[in-house]
């Protein structure tokens, strides 16, 4: 009579580690949204749900591209079997680019599957994060679905774009269709297509999936569109509602206007004796709507009256002429065309193309600068987004350049111009790593496009050729503080962009101060400390950032100086020849330099080395390189709060002894890869050795604790 009993057993604990099935309704009922509380009720649980695959992995924008070419991380959306309406679809996502679950990325459209995973939220949007080691299971195919449920605009956005959240969150995954849109501007990169309705509310067609183009130019009327709903809450920002078609095919057009493309001039950097030809592609969105004519308008200086030229047609091609200019004439200029039926499309929407004429060829203060009161008056409200180069999308060659930043400091090549105040520096992409480029190096730079990264104007796909040792180093300029006020001041800072500028307190017989150790909790902004003058106006004070190199977040490795000691193995390891040293609200400096620039939407300072840095003092500093100050090699320079710990030897080659104050009783020391795997942990009282030998050469985390106290340096094995 045993054995059924153990079976019976064994069954409820089966059933115990099954999560429960959940709808997609219940996954998206919120907390309470009259709170502001969107996160869903099941946050954090683990279950199962079904439904009808709305979209594959092969379609989202974010397979095989984010985490590296080889990346399969995606979301796929699944929608309740055969009903459309508020709280039928849910976003399935996969968050990890190297854990793949059976059969995950391979799901079609109109399959009727079951998934397990964890509910979650990200930036406004209920998910459900996919259990990796759980396979899908197919539970029908061919399974078509529901209709899409027709909205208005106003049932999920007010009329700026702000989100609705109380009518609008119901919506949130569903497949809705939204009817009688205008395209009012189209971003990419990533790609948002704004439209209005009749009524003048806003909503973004964002480009989720890589089956919607970008071939909707401004002024197009869209009779319909289809597709999913996505939330959009970020940390700071304004929310709003989202509508993501997955193909072109979801967007119906009535009535195209013109598409224009390919704004072109020769020669890119004019003399004071050429004439300048702008040439532009304009197509017919219909042949029963052709083209009727192409306008050049161009003026000079801050002048916003324009001379309009009509273009010569050649096929689709047109051309006009803007004649020779003075030395130093700042040109802008756009094109304007219109069809049969009295559309018109303005080229570019945002701002005017530009350059300025030089006898001397391409310089980078000519290929940097504008005149923001000409891009406001243009654009009136006056976006960041349109403080760019009026040499966007073409290539400059012969420019020459002093670097102020290379790949062995930086990690980033930059040039300035010598003897230039202002708009004299740019960041430089190579074809190709230049390990050898050296800070003072004299270069010429051939062959590079300009083009603007999220505002920041570049030089890509580069040769830069070494002359030799510039005649004398770049000086940094020195700036106000109150000229960054509130990392936002871009008309005010947009000179100075890329270019080597010190800071240092207005009265030079004082000192700056970290004002804010941490300035943000947004993953991208983690790494940000501030240095100002004055504790109580932290806004007076220039963001800084160092440690961490990702794929859209750049600062030098060989800093010493971060606001937080993980950044010395997390996202880029900090060189560890250098001391760790962790800024706080005590710490002080005499100046500071480095190369100014903007990363998500903030002015930043990004210091090359330790150089940059002025007499530093109270940091909590850790020295890694196995010489400095206690004796025995790896000695801690730790101020209060931390565990002292010395250490050594660093780098070690078979065993690396840790030692505490007898008085904090038992402490722990551990080893760690830097991916964060525990490879071994040892108590001990006072001092204790852990054993290297058989351990790959290479870096790895040593951490020790005791009494709440914890320590992280970095040990380098040989």
């Amino acid at each position: 009579m045993r054995t059924p009993w153990i079976g019976w057993l064994a069954l409820g604990w089966l059933l115990a580690q099954t999560p429960p099935l959940k709808t997609i309704a219940e996954i998206q009922t919120p907390v309470n949204l009259a709170a502001g509380n969107d996160t869903s009720v099941l946050d954090g649980q683990k279950v199962r749900v079904r439904g009808v695959v709305m979209t594959e992995c092969a379609w989202h924008r974010q397979y095989g591209v984010s985490g590296g070419p080889n990346s399969k991380r995606c979301s796929i959306w699944l929608q309740e079997n055969g009903q459309s309406g508020p709280q039928t679809g849910l976003q399935i996502r996969r968050q990890n680019t190297t854990d793949m679950p059976t059969g995950f990325t391979g799901l079609q459209q109109g399959q009727y599957v079951e998934l397990t995973g964890t509910v979650s939220y990200f930036q406004g949007e209920i998910q459900l994060l996919v259990d990796t080691t759980v396979s899908p299971q197919i539970l029908g195919v061919g399974v078509p679905l529901a209709p899409p449920t027709p909205l208005t605009v106003a049932d999920l956005n007010f009329s700026n774009g702000s989100h609705n959240l109380q009518s609008g969150d119901p919506w949130q995954g569903s497949f809705v269709k939204l009817e009688n849109l205008t395209v009012q501007s189209v971003a990419t990169n990533p790609l948002r297509i704004t439209v209005t309705d009749p009524n003048g509310y806003q909503i973004v067609i964002f480009g989720e999936f890589k089956g919607l183009s970008n071939n909707y130019p401004v002024g197009t009327r869209l009779d319909s569109v289809k597709g999913i709903v996505l939330h959009y809450w970020p940390s700071t920002g304004t929310p709003m509602y989202e509508i993501c078609p997955w193909h072109d095919s979801l967007m119906y057009v009535g009535n195209p206007v013109p598409n224009v493309r390919n704004l072109t001039r020769a020669p890119v950097c004019p003399k004071s004796t050429e004439s300048v030809q702008v040439t532009v592609e304009v197509t017919s969105g219909i042949s029963a709507d052709p083209i009727t004519g192409v306008t050049l308008y161009w003026a000079t200086g801050s002048s916003t009256t324009y001379t309009a030229v009509p273009m010569t047609a050649s096929g689709s091609t047109y051309s006009a002429t803007i004649p020779a200019q003075p030395q130093g004439t700042y040109v802008h200029y756009y094109v304007v065309a219109q069809d049969q039926s009295g559309d018109q499309v303005k080229f570019p929407r945002f701002e005017p193309q530009s350059y300025r004429v030089n006898d001397a060829g391409c310089r980078i203060t000519d290929i940097q600068y504008v005149i923001p009161s000409v891009l406001y008056a243009y654009n009136p409200s006056g976006r960041r987004d349109y403080l760019g180069s009026g040499y966007a999308t073409l290539s400059v060659t012969n420019v020459p350049g002093v670097v102020t930043a290379s790949e062995n400091d930086l990690g980033y090549i930059h040039v300035q111009q010598p003897g230039a105040p202002d708009w004299a520096g740019i960041w430089v992409v190579t074809a190709s790593s230049m390990p050898s480029l050296q800070i003072g190096d004299s270069v010429v730079i051939t062959n590079a496009t300009v083009n603007e990264y999220f505002g920041l104007t570049r030089l890509t796909n580069a040769t830069v050729t070494r002359v030799g040792p510039a005649s004398a180093p770049i000086q940094p300029v020195v700036l106000p503080l109150n000229v960054i006020y509130g990392d936002t001041q871009y008309a005010a800072t947009e000179p100075y962009e890329s270019m080597l500028i010190r800071f240092r307190h207005d009265n030079p017989t004082q000192v700056l101060k970290v004002v804010q150790p941490k300035v943000s909790t947004q993953s991208q902004h983690a790494g940000d400390y501030r240095v100002g003058m004055d504790i109580a106006d932290p806004l007076r004070g220039i963001r800084v950032l160092a440690g961490r190199q990702t794929t859209n977040i750049f600062s030098s490795l060989n800093v010493s100086y971060v606001n937080d000691s993980s950044w010395a193995v997390v996202e880029g390891v900090i060189n560890p020849s250098i001391a760790l040293c962790v800024v706080a609200d005590s710490t002080e400096l005499d100046s500071l330099q480095g190369i100014l620039t903007y990363q998500w939407n903030f002015v930043k300072l990004l210091p090359r080395y330790n150089a940059d840095f002025f007499r530093v003092r109270k940091a909590s500093c850790t020295d890694t390189t196995g010489g400095g100050g206690g004796g025995g090699g790896g000695a801690a320079l730790v101020g209060a709060g931390t565990l002292p710990l010395r250490w050594g030897p660093n780098p070690a080659s078979s065993e690396v002894w840790v030692e505490v104050p007898a008085g904090y009783g038992l402490a722990r020391a551990r080893l760690y890869t830097l991916e964060g795997q525990l490879l071994q942990e040892h108590a001990f009282v006072g001092s204790g050795t852990l054993e290297l030998r058989g351990l790959p050469q290479g870096l790895y985390l040593l951490e020790v604790e005791a009494q709440g106290h914890l320590t992280r340096v970095r040990l380098l094995h040989l």
